[in-house]
């Protein structure tokens, strides 16, 4: 029988324009190779919104299964993208959250209309996967106040115990083998996508200019 096909790709860096370019890439070479499962190995801190914007739109669009690891951190924009995956694994010491939108000098909080506009695609993507929206807008929205999880003042941050004790994780691995014994894939092959020469000379000229 034919082993199935696992393509990993790596958003373990800022989210900007060079990252939206990798992540189409990767996707179109998910297609070309005809791979069976797409996981994402996550560690950011964040980046420009419009690119997480971006990047969400394609892998909502993706028909394969679509799981992330976080072996880190998931903050900020990374806290969307992972979102908008069918199921979220998190690493022993993980984290998810801190979506607050920043502004590029000085990391304070942008004006309140990109914080509105990154309230709605939480809420959105959380409700399109089945997750609750509230915690998500509680990601973003520091008033935001939930019975028993969230008081006004903070902005959400859970745990790999905390995100799986509120939907928000599916199982705490170590690895991505382990993530896919947990869904029965046994008899597989993986490939990391990587940009090629010419791809990471056209990355390098593209710039990020806002932050969230």
């Amino acid at each position: 029988a034919q082993k199935k096909k696992v393509m990993v790709m790596e958003i373990r860096a800022e989210i900007d324009p060079r990252m939206t370019r990798y992540v189409k890439l990767a996707l179109d070479n998910a297609e070309k190779i005809k791979a069976d499962y797409i996981i994402v190995d996550m560690d950011t801190y964040g980046g420009v919104l419009t690119d997480a914007k971006e990047i969400v739109d394609m892998m909502m669009d993706v028909k394969q299964p679509l799981w992330v690891f976080i072996n880190s951190d998931a903050a900020s924009a990374g806290a969307l993208i992972s979102i908008a995956c069918d199921s979220i694994y998190m690493s022993p010491g993980a984290s998810i959250g801190a979506a607050t939108v920043v502004s590029g000098a000085g990391g304070e909080a942008a004006p309140d209309k990109y914080q509105s506009y990154m309230r709605s695609i939480m809420r959105s993507t959380a409700e399109e996967n089945g997750r609750d929206p509230r915690i998500a807008e509680g990601m973003v929205d520091e008033n935001v106040v939930i019975d028993s999880l969230k008081q006004a003042g903070k902005v959400i941050t859970f745990t790999t115990s905390e995100a799986i004790e509120n939907g928000y994780c599916e199982a705490k691995v170590e690895t991505i083998a382990e993530i896919l014994k947990r869904n029965n894939v046994t008899d597989y092959e993986i490939e990391t996508y990587k940009l090629g020469a010419v791809e990471k000379i056209i990355a390098f000229f593209l710039n990020p200019f806002i932050s969230g």
